[in-house]
């Protein structure tokens, strides 16, 4: 029998992660602070919690997907939260992008409850999720892993487990620093060779027919060509996640003189309103920045 899954926090990555699970026939539970998210996912037969606390009480693995650790800490122990009211041998799944200090509170938090907590954030586009492509990276308990087995199956292409999850905090971290240095470094591409009269498409005709290319240049170098800067992951959680990267590279003891110069690019990008786009939206902040430079000649 598959177990009943608890899912909080429907947003661009949640809810479809959310409609995977209920898709591949997982029972599922949802809760989300605003509750309209939910509602495809009830018309389809998910049952509805009225709280973080409920839905722990109706789950045997409560996953999370929020956006930061406080408000993980918040549906976790805030009023109504759902920490209390996990049995032992239940599961707790965040697949957040958060700090390990976070995730290490919350390992400590729970091992002497008898209670699992996996820090499992994943890595993919929301087609990705979609389509059960997600690469999951696991930290905590082996036996908590196992149990997640169902839930990772549906989800994921590839699932990863380290004994700690911290550990995985640390991987996810490790690879959105890339993505956004990647990004960063396209975007200055495309508009220095603009700048030089060289069209963006044929820029991205280079780019995609030799070793530079990615799957990642290409999907984003469509939708920049096309000024597409609609959301599937916000400039603002990059820069929060650049941010997370820099503080835990701090504690590592770990010189991230690239990433600093990346996480002022877009911290000078959401500050000229660009917050709620595409992390790809850096783009316009650099024309912007160039074409500034031009007129003040």
């Amino acid at each position: 029998m598959k177990p009943t899954v608890g899912f909080i926090g429907l947003g661009i990555i949640g809810l479809p992660m959310a409609e995977r699970l209920q898709e591949q026939g997982l029972p599922l539970v949802v809760w989300n602070r605003k509750a309209e998210k939910a509602e495809t996912l009830v018309r389809r037969g998910a049952a509805r919690a009225g709280t973080p606390r409920e839905l722990a009480t109706r789950a045997e693995i409560v996953i999370t997907m929020v956006t930061d650790g406080p408000a993980l800490e918040a549906v976790t122990f805030g009023p109504d939260g759902l920490a209390g009211a996990l049995a032992p041998g239940k599961v707790h799944c965040d697949m957040s992008t958060i700090d390990p200090g976070t995730s290490r509170r919350l390992a400590e938090h729970y091992a002497g409850r008898g209670v699992h907590f996996l820090h499992a954030p994943v890595l993919g586009s929301k087609r990705a999720a979609e389509t059960g492509a997600l690469m999951i990276f696991a930290g905590g308990p082996r036996e908590g892993f196992e149990k997640c087995t169902p839930v990772f199956a549906a989800l994921g292409q590839k699932s990863w487990h380290w004994p700690s999850a911290a550990t995985a905090t640390c991987v996810k971290l490790a690879c959105n620093l890339l993505i956004g240095g990647m990004m960063e470094a396209f975007a200055e591409s495309l508009v220095f060779a603009a700048k030089a009269g060289v069209a963006p498409g044929t820029m991205l005709e280079i780019v995609g027919g030799s070793a530079l290319g990615s799957p990642m240049y290409n999907a984003k170098g469509e939708t920049i060509a096309q000024r597409n800067f609609t959301p599937n992951f916000y400039l603002r959680n990059m820069l929060k996640d650049l941010n997370l990267v820099l503080d835990t590279g701090k504690q590592l003891g770990v010189e991230l003189p690239g990433t600093r110069a990346v996480r002022a690019a877009y911290a000078a990008a959401a500050e000229q309103g660009l917050a709620e786009q595409d992390y790809s939206a850096i783009f316009q902040w650099l024309e912007q920045q160039a074409a500034a430079r031009a007129a003040a000649k």
